[in-house]
């Protein structure tokens, strides 16, 4: 408020000594009528500016008010708006965090032309006091084999490896799986990850 006062002050102080000063180089007659009937009109728009924007500025500190206890409730009701408020804005920050964090991943496996992403499950960091909001924790991925003639580089050879549990011939059937720890260890490489956070899964 001091600042757009002092603001109005020197402008006032400005135009009064403009005002002087034409007066004084102008000769008399009609001319200083209108140098007066000009500069009056431009004090009344600066002091009606100055008074719309202190006026603009009292209903910002209303809803601060309206949430103090003496409010009869309407604080809880207020506070409970900005608290949902702010878990959708949250959830639409990560669900942009996913759908980046995705396209890039189907990118840096297609660029190859060996692989294609079929899925992908990322768990991200969603503790909003947490410096790490929005960064991954885990990734699983499943891919498949390009369709041939997509290729645009020489393919990388990557082999997979059948990592299955300890059992029956049955169970290790339903629970073998091929992943590839190569394209596991490059995209934590690439994420700064841990391979632990990255799983990478061959489509069958």
């Amino acid at each position: 408020m001091s600042a757009v006062i002092s603001d109005l002050i020197r402008n006032l102080t400005v135009i009064i000594f403009l005002n002087v000063l034409l007066e004084m180089m102008l000769p008399r007659g009609e001319f200083h009528r209108y140098i007066r009937l000009i500069t009056g009109l431009i004090v009344i728009l600066m002091v009606v500016g100055t008074i719309a924007a202190l006026m603009g500025r009292i209903p910002r500190l209303e809803p601060a008010a309206a949430a103090t206890p003496a409010a009869g409730g309407s604080g809880a009701v207020a506070a409970d708006q900005i608290e949902r408020a702010g878990a959708a804005y949250r959830r639409q920050v990560l669900q942009q965090c996913r759908a980046a964090l995705e396209i890039m991943l189907r990118e840096e496996i297609s660029a190859s032309g060996e692989w294609e992403l079929v899925e992908a499950v990322l768990v991200l960091e969603e503790d909003c006091n947490s410096s790490s909001f929005g960064t991954p924790l885990e990734i699983k991925l499943l891919v498949k084999a390009a369709a041939a003639g997509n290729s645009k580089v020489a393919p990388v050879n990557i082999e997979p490896v059948v990592v299955g549990g300890e059992g029956s011939a049955e169970e290790d059937s339903s629970k073998t799986a091929s992943r590839l720890p190569e394209m596991e260890q490059h995209l934590a490489g690439l994420l700064d990850l841990s391979p632990a956070q990255v799983t990478v899964t061959l489509c069958e």
